[in-house]
């Protein structure tokens, strides 16, 4: 993990621990999660052909590169559910 992705889920796991965040909010965002992973796993699974297959390996190589960065995608998604809505209650 890098230094960024360290930080954001440093981040993340500070909001999470927050008395602001709500069952409401949590569930909010884990729905949104879904959104994300969702889109991530749609389109051709290419994991079936492997290596040498029907499929380039540039193909291959850009798929799970692809899928690799779902983590990235959903830590940004979590983090930016949690300050929006943490933002809005600390700002009332």
């Amino acid at each position: 993990m890098n230094r960024h992705s360290q930080q954001r889920q440093d981040t993340i796991r500070t909001l999470l621990n927050s008395d602001s965040l709500t069952l409401e909010h949590a569930r909010a965002i884990l729905l949104d999660l879904l959104d994300v992973t969702a889109s991530a796993q749609t389109g051709p699974d290419v994991t079936s052909y492997g290596r040498g297959g029907c499929l380039s390996s540039e193909v291959v190589d850009a798929e799970y590169q692809g899928r690799e960065q779902v983590g990235d995608d959903v830590d940004d998604t979590m983090l930016d559910r949690l300050q929006l809505l943490l933002g809005n209650v600390n700002a009332s």
